[in-house]
């Protein structure tokens, strides 16, 4: 056995669903994610994983990548956080339940932060919420 050994306990935690994240690369200004199709759930709400919330809108895409009325610049309501709800003016994401849709995630460099995306939820509203 070594005369100089030592041992050492660590541990690392990260945040949920934070493993890694996606956001502009070095001087970029704006980009876009866009997802796959996806059914909307009855009742359904999105929520984003994210930092960086001012920056970010999301619009509502039909399988053909057209937009869909009413669902443009969606704002991300902050502060940044694992759970920050979206929102339209005057629609409603439970209105498209039972259709496909695309989400599509603008992200724009602002004064005050960089915005990084971690994970993008679609799911059922919760009784109350």
């Amino acid at each position: 056995m070594a005369t100089h050994y030592h041992a050492e306990v660590a541990l690392a935690t990260l945040p949920r669903d934070r493993w890694g994240g996606l956001g502009l690369n070095p001087g970029v200004e704006e980009g876009t994610i866009c997802s796959a199709p996806v059914v909307v759930p009855q009742d359904g709400v999105i929520r984003i994983n994210a930092d960086g919330v001012s920056g970010l809108s999301v619009d509502l895409l039909d399988e053909r990548f057209q937009l869909l009325a009413g669902f443009a610049g969606g704002q991300v309501a902050g502060p940044d956080g694992l759970d920050c709800s979206v929102n339209w003016t005057g629609k409603s994401l439970a209105e498209l339940g039972g259709q496909s849709v695309r989400v599509q995630v603008s992200i724009q460099k602002t004064d005050e932060a960089l915005p990084r995306v971690y994970a993008l939820y679609l799911g059922a509203s919760e009784v109350g919420s």
